[in-house]
């Protein structure tokens, strides 16, 4: 007796899409990719490589509108994500929608409240929480042998690269912000597990808009996360946590977490790990662009909508990500800390107390 497949469709087939959801979708047990939907015919061409036996659209709406659609994976510029994800849930689709949630509170709050009504899966698209390292990280954090969190810091760079247009302005989706620090900001709650109660930013706009940012989040427990954002330097992504009894440090494109206990024995030992780890195959023979969390995240999306359990993250947490967003952007503005609780906004709260 075959397994029943969600049928899933693919709404935006540009390059991230092309690297990872596409391939990854056409392949994965239990689901089978039935419908591409792209405007540019170069892409759809390139869909059907991967994906021969899907249909293919030139509008999502169209694509919307076929009944063996079960549910949708949206990868479409920010700009179009609420209008999107709306759409889809008002046809009764399961929802994957990468970040973030949409460009303003105001379209997220419609995305949350199209998202009630409809009450089928809403999960967003942050990915690098399934990422084993931050996994492990989470784990270790948890278990309280580290004791009480000081503060965290953290780096998300990418290399500078012809960027579509856009990319390159705040009101399309651009800017490190919405397309970097979103994911920094959700993993500081998330591995932390405490909200976030005020930020301090700074923006600076070099090869396009607001394409530099470094935050500074303030927790409840009085902890304090650094995060540094940037749209044309390095390919990095670290994260360091600080904890009254040492600290836990990952590298996105490494094998391992760093430890390091707070002793000087801690620190001999680190320093004979990290030789070691040099010299691991695993390290030496690993290409940097080997990125498996997006796979881990789009299982579990399908295994949800199978299941009918709610996902982590969900549409919730976007919501708290693009918030902590805009009170960013008005820290910048302003030079002052904005607190969450300052936003003109009582979906913040309520999507709190929904967790």
């Amino acid at each position: 007796m075959e397994t029943r497949l969600t049928r899933i469709g693919l709404i935006g087939a540009g390059r991230i899409a092309q690297h990872f959801h596409l391939p990854i979708l056409a392949r994965m047990t239990g689901a089978r990719l039935v419908a591409v939907a792209d405007p540019d015919a170069e892409r759809l061409t390139a869909a059907r490589q991967v994906a021969p036996r899907a249909q293919f659209f030139a509008g999502y709406r169209e694509l919307l509108t076929q009944a063996d659609v079960e549910a949708v994976v949206i990868c479409a510029p920010p700009a179009l994500h609420a209008e999107t994800a709306i759409a889809a849930f008002e046809a009764g689709k399961h929802v994957y929608l990468e970040k973030p949630l949409a460009t303003t509170l105001e379209d997220g709050r419609r995305v949350l409240e199209a998202w009630r009504q409809a009450g089928t899966t809403g999960m967003i698209g942050f990915n690098f929480r399934f990422h084993p390292l931050y996994r492990r990280a989470k784990a270790l954090l948890d278990s309280g042998h580290y004791g009480s969190i000081l503060g965290a810091r953290s780096v998300f760079t990418s290399a500078a690269r012809v960027l579509p247009p856009w990319k390159q302005a705040r009101a399309t989706g651009g800017g490190a912000l919405l397309d970097l620090a979103s994911h920094h900001v959700d993993l500081a709650s998330y591995l932390l597990d405490q909200p976030v109660e005020s930020v301090m930013a700074m923006l600076e706009s070099r090869r396009s808009e607001d394409d530099t940012a470094a935050l500074q989040l303030r927790l409840r427990s009085g902890a304090i996360a650094q995060i540094l954002c940037a749209i044309g330097s390095a390919d990095e992504h670290r994260f360091e946590i600080y904890a009254e009894r040492g600290r836990i440090a990952l590298d996105r494109t490494m094998t391992h977490v760093d430890l390091l206990e707070s002793s000087l024995r801690g620190f001999r030992l680190k320093r004979l790990q990290a030789g070691l780890r040099l010299l691991d195959p695993r390290n030496l023979l690993r290409s940097p662009g080997v990125e498996p969390s997006f796979a881990l995240a789009l299982r579990a999306f399908v295994d949800a909508t199978r299941t009918g359990q709610t996902p982590q993250p969900d549409l919730r947490d976007g919501y708290r990500s693009l918030a902590l967003i805009v009170a960013a952007e008005e820290a910048a503005r302003t030079g002052r800390a904005t607190r969450l609780t300052d936003l003109p906004d009582v979906a913040i709260a309520a999507a709190e107390r929904a967790r």
